[in-house]
């Protein structure tokens, strides 16, 4: 087979590395925050697209709950303004006028913090990496005793 004809058999998975995407997402998300001139909104994008990047398959039952434990429940103060002054809350339950609500609102950075323990359990943030004491070369093998090698 010519090289065009294999290249052709490729499929999405061998040509997307989907730690560098994620990676490069959480970097965005990074200078996001750390440029003066982003808004709320963009931090906002930048989670969202980190949490929606996420394989389905990657997606365990502590991923769902914690994404669970990101939505949030806020009161809102809705008295109306008269001239720039908020109307009392006494005067709104005396005319029937409603002074706050509640509503479910998401808070992204629990969805990113979701999202890097997720990263974490998979083992995409940290690995092991065993030493040789002696040389201070990789250890290799499958029967690394602990005693030989040291974790770095």
């Amino acid at each position: 087979m010519s090289e065009q004809q294999q290249e052709a058999q490729l499929t999405l998975k061998d040509r997307l590395n989907m730690p560098y995407l994620i990676a490069n997402q959480i970097l965005t998300f990074q200078k996001s925050l750390l440029a003066i001139e982003n808004s709320e909104r963009e931090i906002i994008e930048a989670i969202k697209g980190l949490v929606n990047m996420i394989p389905d398959s990657w997606k365990d039952e502590t991923f769902k709950k914690d994404l669970e434990k990101a939505r949030v429940k806020r009161k809102v103060d809705v008295r109306p303004d008269w001239c720039g002054l908020r109307a009392s809350k006494e005067f709104c339950e005396k005319h029937g006028i409603q002074s706050e609500i509640e509503e479910e609102v998401d808070d992204w950075y629990k969805a990113f913090q979701a999202c890097v323990n997720l990263l974490d359990r998979r083992g995409l943030l940290s690995r092991r990496d065993y030493i040789e004491k002696m040389t201070g070369r990789p250890a290799i093998g499958e029967d690394i005793a602990e005693s030989e090698v040291e974790e770095l």
